[in-house]
């Protein structure tokens, strides 16, 4: 019998264009990732109340910050593992070689986070004024917390192999069922009376799903996978080289996204920083989507050359920016509305701070596959300077507006560095791989752009007219209606592009990109 798991991965899985599945299920995944993050949070508060959440929203914010730390290494994985050539005769044995090099170095990683949190975060508790009725809990939060870090930590790493193999679309089915396993965790404990303990254990389950099947994925490709000798000199280095420098980017976009909280808390109350932290997870979701649907671009983008990888640079920036605006039309045009079905009508005075967040929705969309281009294609150390360069305009920005009181001022200065950053990304990135876009380019963006503005005049109007959850409704329909069409289109041209590709290339397929 033969070991699958230690046969050489199917030339489809790495020749062939997987660019509209994976695009697919990065947009089933990004949406239902938003339902976890925005959706059920009120229910998780009616379930414990506000206080016993929010010791765990403080713990698991914790645990999300040093899960994300993982110092570059994630992009690092990513290329590497794509520059092994799949003709090579030897490339499964390198490729199993560098996955063991892989998941050793972020087993380190996992051990040192890990111990980190343990010894500081309950020391920071102790400034937390914990309700009497949860202290008993916090021995087994922790606990559950710490459990749940350390394999997160390990999932990054196989999740990064499965981008580096081009099976994004293996994780993303997973968060999938995580997010519905939570909502129907969160249906259990409603009529149960569930304490925040069992709330606590149904969120870890649903958190560790991800890992432990990217994990089993890893595993049936390659098996117990271990480093070759002299793998840790000729992979291990690079890649801690070429992560050091990654990780200066990643690092500056942590701060980016989470330390701004800590200075509006201080300066406008926690009822505005409550607010504020709202908003930045509509920001932080938005991005997240905008990412998910940009990343299974990486895989063509990396492999291919001249005209080819143009094409796939210029249908990039296509799907990212028609993301981008669908996603700032609700925040421009029924911000009202979505802050009083989703928190009440307490929250209602945020409004126009949502629709400040639009500046940091479309300097994600302009942004992110210039960012891919440098990484993949150029220098990364750029694109980490350029991030870092953000968040150095970012937190005095953020202080500076602070100090009018105003919450839109502070969230336009928390989200406003990353838009300012787009023609500098624009211009690295077209001196690493010129994208050839051409004038049809220009005037089909700035028709989608105008097509926008012309959505929000409309739910403007409509949210004059029907009651708030009517108007999300409609407009929720006839934005993924849109983006239905659109998709399919890019599939019909993906499936073209390569089936003509097959055939010029005597029947062996090439990685090939959709055309809008």
């Amino acid at each position: 019998m033969t070991d699958t798991r230690s046969s050489p991965v199917p030339a489809a899985e790495t020749q062939t264009s997987r660019v509209g599945t994976n695009i697919l299920w990065n947009y089933i995944s990004g949406f239902t990732s938003v339902f976890g993050l925005l959706l059920l949070y009120p229910f998780a508060i009616a379930i414990v109340g506000a206080e016993s959440y929010g010791l765990w929203v403080i713990t698991f914010s914790a645990i999300q910050l040093l899960t994300m730390s993982d110092f570059g290494l994630g992009t690092g994985i990513v290329r590497t593992l794509a520059d092994i050539p799949d003709d090579d005769p030897g490339a499964h044995a390198k490729r199993r070689s560098f996955v063991g090099v892989a998941l050793l170095v972020f087993l380190v990683l996992a051990v040192v986070l890990t111990a980190l949190y343990f010894a500081v975060f309950p020391l920071y508790l102790t400034t937390v004024a914990v309700p009497e009725r949860d202290r008993h809990a916090v021995t087994l939060l922790l606990l559950a917390a710490g459990v749940t870090l350390f394999f997160s930590v390990l999932g990054r790493a196989c999740n990064s192999l499965l981008w580096g193999l081009n099976r994004p679309d293996i994780e993303r089915k997973a968060a999938v069922v995580a997010i519905l396993g939570r909502a129907a965790g969160y249906a259990l404990l409603i009529p149960l009376h569930g304490g925040l303990i069992a709330l606590v254990l149904v969120e870890c389950a649903s958190l560790l799903l991800p890992p432990i099947v990217c994990f089993w994925a890893v595993y049936r490709r390659f098996g117990l996978a271990r480093p070759l000798p002299g793998a840790w000199k000729e992979q291990g280095r690079p890649l801690l080289r070429m992560s050091s420098v990654l990780s200066i980017g990643s690092l500056s976009l942590l701060g980016v996204y989470q330390l701004p909280l800590f200075i509006v808390g201080p300066t406008l109350g926690l009822q505005a920083a409550t607010a504020f932290g709202a908003l930045m997870r509509v920001n932080q979701s938005a991005r997240l989507v905008v990412s998910w649907i940009s990343m299974p671009f990486a895989y063509p983008i990396k492999k291919s050359r001249g005209a080819e990888a143009a094409e796939h640079i210029r249908v990039a920036t296509t799907v990212a920016l028609l993301v981008g605006l669908m996603l700032s039309i609700p925040l421009l045009a029924i911000p009202t509305e979505l802050l009083t079905v989703w928190l009440g009508a307490g929250m209602a005075f945020a409004a126009p701070a949502l629709a400040m967040v639009v500046l940091g929705v479309l300097g994600e969309s302009l942004g992110q596959v210039p960012n891919l281009v440098m990484t993949l294609r150029g220098n990364p150390l750029v694109a980490s300077l350029i991030s870092l360069g953000v968040l150095v305009v970012t937190l005095p920005a953020v202080w500076l507006a602070a100090g009018t009181d105003s919450l839109e001022l502070v969230m336009a200065a928390s989200v406003a560095p990353l838009l300012l950053a787009v023609p500098v990304q624009l211009y690295f990135s077209e001196r690493a791989e010129p994208s050839g876009v051409t004038g049809a380019n220009l005037r089909t963006w700035a028709l989608m752009a105008l097509g926008s503005a012309g959505a929000v005049g409309v739910f403007m109007l409509v949210g004059r007219v029907l009651p708030d959850v009517v108007t999300i409704g409609v407009c929720a329909a006839a934005l993924g209606a849109v983006f239905v069409m659109a998709f399919r289109r890019i599939r019909r041209r993906d499936r073209e592009i390569n089936e003509r590709a097959t055939q010029e290339h005597g029947g062996r397929q090439e990685p090939s990109v959709s055309s809008s």
